[in-house]
């Protein structure tokens, strides 16, 4: 009577243990997500079979799984199309995450295209692939020898076209002026 009474428990308890969910303490620990390689003060080139087309200078580089970060970072793109005119665009800021092709700076960005155009912000949203810049903050920049400020910059390097809300456009009046004299 003892033994039926036991074994008859055991099922229960097993039947009653069977349909309670147990969390993976695995799949917590994967979920993480740990660097693969960090770099100290690297210096890399991405070359293709005619030139390079990238230069990274940063304090310090990690690489995840999805996402590049890099630290006091300055990134060179040399100009891949021979169609435009420009040699290399230039971008720097205190952060830069890199996920594929899109780049997002923060903190003291500033981005340069040869000595055509300068933007200083705090955001910049880079994609490389279509040559789009843009943010949701308050910038500055010169354009040529003009001053252009406001906030949500778009800018489409492709098409040579920049528009933003709140802007603000001085054209530099002091050349005009000598000019006319």
């Amino acid at each position: 009577m003892g033994i039926k009474s036991f074994v008859i428990a055991l099922l229960f308890i097993a039947t009653v243990s069977y349909f309670i969910p147990v969390n993976n303490l695995k799949k917590n620990t994967a979920e993480k997500d740990l660097p693969l390689v960090v770099f100290e003060k690297p210096i890399m080139y991405t070359l293709d079979d005619k030139s390079v087309h990238r230069i990274i200078i940063a304090d310090q580089a990690v690489k995840y799984e999805k996402r590049d970060e890099m630290f006091n970072a300055n990134i060179t793109l040399k100009n891949q199309d021979p169609t435009k005119d420009f040699n290399s665009e230039n971008l720097k800021a205190d952060l830069i995450v890199k996920k594929g092709d899109v780049y997002t700076l923060t903190n003291n960005v500033k981005y340069k295209r040869d000595n055509f155009i300068k933007v200083d912000t705090n955001e910049l949203i880079y994609d490389d692939i279509k040559k789009i810049a843009k943010n949701s903050k308050p910038f500055e920049s010169i354009y040529n020898t003009h001053f252009f400020k406001g906030t949500n910059l778009y800018l489409d390097i492709n098409n040579d076209y920049i528009t933003a809300k709140n802007a603000h456009f001085e054209i530099d009046v002091d050349k005009n002026l000598k000019g006319k004299k």
